[in-house]
C-alpha cells in the first residue's frame, strides 16, 4: 500500500514527519520546543485532570500538553491533555514556528490538502505495539482506564478523543467506505459503552445501515493515536474517501497499520485499542454531557456496544479532551480541518473563495471570504456552503466578506459587518436540519440558517435591463397563417 507522497514539503516539515510515528514521538517533539510538561504532583482522575486540562487549554496561542504519570489508583498508567490544545502545538507539527499565524497554518494545510494517495505500511498483529497487552476475559473498562468525567454534572465517565474505526456493513471489504470518526463514548459498565454517532456522520450511516439489513457493526475504538490521525478523525472527508489516506498524506508521514480482531484497520502504534460489536437494536440512556457548544446536552437513547477485547502498550497512554465552553482543546483540534473540506469544495465550484474560517463550535458560525463576480453572488457561495457534508448539520452562521477581508482577522470581520451589512442582506432559513446539541434549537435536530451578506455592494449589470415589452405579431394574417398550418397538417403524407 505504499505510495509516495505527493505533496512537497519543507525541509522542517519533512524532517518532523520524519520521526513522528506515534503519540509517543509527538509528545517528545512538543517537550523540545517547550509545549509539553510532565505534572509533577500526584492527581486523582476527579477533579485534577478536569482542573488542569481547563487550565492548560486557556492559553489557546500556546498551551502545552500535559503529561500525568502519577495518577492516584493506576500505577503504571499515564494520561495525556491538550495535545493538541493550542496553535502552538498545532504549528509544531506542521513544521513552523510555534508563532505561525492561524492564517498561514490554514494555506499550508489548503497546500497540502487534496490527496487521498496512502502512505500507509501494513505489519502483522504480532509485531503491532498496541498489542503488547491483550484482555478478553472479565474486562473491566473501569480499571484499564483512569476515567474521570469531563464535565461536573456529566451523566458518566467519557472517552472523548478516541478515534472510532468501522467497516461499511453492506460493503465491508472496501478500504475507502472504512470510517475513522470522533464520536464521544460513554463507558455505561465494565464490557459496555455507548457510542454517539448522529445521522448526518458516516458512522451514524453505518449504524442505521447495520440495524436495517440486520449486519453485524463492530468497532475498533483507538485511545491516544498519531496526531495526523487525530486531526483527520474529526475532519468531514467524504463517505468513500479514506481518513487514514488523508492523515498520512497531509503531514507525509508513513502510518503503520495492522489487523483489529474483529476486523478493522488500526493504527498499530496506538496506545490502546477497545473492540466492541453494536448490539443491534438496543438502546441505552446516555447523557447528560457538557458538549463543545459550552452546555449540557440532555438525556437520549444511544445505540449499546458490547466490548470484546481491550489491547494496548506497556504503560499506557490514556489520551483524552476537555469540552465545554470554548475556547477549549476541542476547538483548536477540530477547527482548521473543519474548515478545509468546506473550502476545498466551495474552491472547485467558485474560485472566487478565498478562504474559510470555520473554527467556532465545531463550525456553527462560518466566515468565508469572498471576491464577488455579480451581485448577489456571495449569497450563492453561502448556499452551496449549506450543502457541503459538513454544513448540512453545522453550519448555522455564515458570514460573507470580501476578498479582501481576512477571515481570521475578527476586527477586520467586524469592520465588515459594521460598514457592509446592509438589511436586505441578511437571509434566515428556517426548519433546517440542525445538530441536536444546538443549545438555541427550538426543536432539538431542526432549526435555522442564518447568512449575512457582508460584502461590498455590486449593482445588477444593467446590460438587457430595457423595460420595454416586444410586440407580438397577430391579427387576421396569423390567424389565417395558422389556419393553413393546420389544413398541411391535416393532408399528411409529406415527404421528408
Amino acid at each position: 500500500m505504499p505510495t509516495e507522497n505527493v505533496v512537497h514539503l519543507s525541509e522542517a516539515a519533512r524532517a518532523i514527519a520524519a520521526r513522528l510515528h506515534d503519540l509517543r514521538a509527538y509528545l517528545k517533539l512538543l517537550a523540545e520546543h517547550g509545549q509539553m510538561v510532565r505534572w509533577s504532583d500526584s492527581v486523582t482522575p476527579e477533579p485534577d485532570i478536569r482542573n488542569v486540562s481547563v487550565a492548560a487549554g486557556n492559553d489557546v496561542a500556546g498551551g502545552p500538553a500535559v503529561l500525568f504519570d502519577k495518577i492516584h489508583g493506576y500505577p503504571g498508567h499515564r494520561v495525556a491533555t491538550n495535545v493538541l490544545g493550542s496553535f502552538a502545538n498545532l504549528a509544531v507539527l506542521l513544521g513552523f514556528p510555534k508563532t505561525a499565524t492561524v492564517r498561514e497554518m490554514f494555506f499550508e494545510m489548503v497546500r497540502r490538502w487534496g490527496s487521498d494517495k496512502p502512505l500507509l505500511d501494513r505489519i502483522p498483529r504480532e509485531q503491532a505495539p498496541v498489542f503488547e497487552n491483550h484482555v478478553d476475559q472479565d474486562i473491566n473498562l473501569y480499571k484499564l482506564l483512569p476515567l474521570h468525567r469531563i464535565n461536573e454534572y456529566d451523566g458518566g465517565f467519557y472517552i472523548a478523543k478516541a478515534c472510532i474505526v468501522t467497516r461499511d456493513p453492506l460493503d465491508p471489504d472496501n478500504f475507502e467506505k472504512q470510517n475513522v470518526g470522533i464520536y464521544r463514548i460513554q463507558v455505561m459498565g465494565p464490557d459496555t459503552v455507548t457510542i454517539l454517532s448522529i445521522p448526518a456522520h458516516d458512522g451514524g450511516r453505518q449504524m442505521m445501515a447495520a440495524e436495517a439489513h440486520n449486519k453485524p457493526l463492530r468497532a475498533a475504538i483507538m485511545i491516544g493515536n498519531h496526531p495526523a490521525m487525530t486531526l483527520f478523525g474529526g475532519t468531514p472527508v467524504g463517505y468513500a474517501e479514506s481518513e487514514f489516506a488523508y492523515a498520512s498524506q497531509i503531514l507525509g508521514s508513513r502510518l503503520r497499520l495492522t489487523n483489529s480482531h474483529n476486523g478493522n484497520d488500526i493504527l498499530a502504534d496506538s496506545e490502546m485499542v477497545i473492540e466492541a460489536e453494536m448490539v443491534l437494536n438496543e438502546r441505552e440512556t446516555e447523557g447528560p454531557f457538557g458538549e463543545f457548544p459550552g452546555s449540557y446536552s440532555g438525556v437520549r437513547k444511544v445505540p449499546l456496544f458490547k466490548v470484546t477485547s481491550v489491547s494496548h502498550r506497556h504503560n499506557p497512554i490514556f489520551e483524552n479532551i476537555y469540552i465545554g465552553r470554548g475556547w477549549t482543546e476541542h476547538d483548536t483540534l477540530i477547527g482548521l480541518p473543519t474548515s478545509l473540506p468546506i473550502y476545498a469544495a466551495l474552491k472547485k465550484d467558485f474560485p472566487e473563495v478565498e478562504a474559510v474560517n470555520a473554527m467556532y463550535q465545531h463550525g456553527l458560525t462560518a466566515i468565508i471570504s469572498v471576491r464577488n463576480r455579480m451581485s448577489g453572488f456571495a449569497k450563492s457561495v453561502a448556499m452551496r456552503a449549506l450543502g457541503t457534508p459538513h454544513g448540512v448539520m453545522y453550519l448555522k452562521n455564515i458570514i460573507l466578506v470580501d476578498d479582501f477581508v481576512d477571515p481570521f482577522d475578527l476586527n477586520e470581520v467586524m469592520w465588515a459587518l459594521s460598514t457592509r451589512t446592509r438589511s436586505n442582506d441578511i437571509i434566515v432559513i428556517p426548519n433546517m436540519p440542525m445538530v441536536p446539541i444546538d443549545p438555541a434549537a427550538e426543536v432539538p435536530g431542526k432549526g435555522h440558517r442564518l447568512i449575512i451578506d457582508a460584502t461590498s455592494f455590486m449593482a445588477p449589470d444593467n446590460l438587457g435591463a430595457d423595460p420595454h415589452l416586444v410586440t407580438r405579431p397577430g391579427g387576421p394574417e396569423i390567424e389565417a397563417l395558422m389556419q393553413r398550418l393546420r389544413e398541411m397538417q391535416e393532408q399528411g403524407g409529406q415527404d421528408v
